[in-house]
């Protein structure tokens, strides 16, 4: 057992154990994020939340309406306030999946991570995976 000492700078980029030290410096926010209310989508059966998802430094939140996002981007900001965590707003896409019959217009919700907006796009590669709003795979690579 060593002597406490203070980590200043992070994490190494590509290192062993940088996705073990980010999950466990990360957790407080999911937690956060997952007691924070209905703010997040649920599973139907057996109420399992599943409003943030998160692999690495990889993270999806995924909330039933424009306010809930919102709502839920200002905890990230809070978390990140609180921890001197800083959010890429230009690695950040929102994705709307609106019902068939909605004329919800998508150019402006007001969703912003540090004061940033972001972008709307109607499909992003997440993790090797197309994600499109209209909820197809005609887009996947094969």
């Amino acid at each position: 057992m060593s002597t406490c000492f203070a980590v200043v700078n992070g994490v190494k980029q590509g290192g062993v154990l940088s996705p073990v030290l980010f999950c466990v410096y990360f957790d407080g926010l999911l937690y956060k994020l997952m007691k924070a209310g209905h703010y997040g989508c649920y599973r139907p059966m057996g109420y399992t939340f599943v409003g943030v998802l998160a692999y690495a430094d990889d993270v999806v939140l995924l909330a039933p309406s424009a306010n809930a996002m919102r709502k839920m981007l200002r905890l990230c900001d809070d978390f990140a306030s609180d921890f001197d965590v800083k959010f890429n707003a230009n690695k950040l896409k929102c994705i709307v999946f609106k019902p068939y019959c909605s004329h919800l217009l998508t150019t402006n919700l007001g969703f912003q991570i540090g004061g940033n907006e972001t972008e709307i796009v109607d499909m992003w590669l997440h993790l090797g995976h197309i994600i499109t709003n209209r909820c197809d795979d005609d887009a996947a690579v094969i």
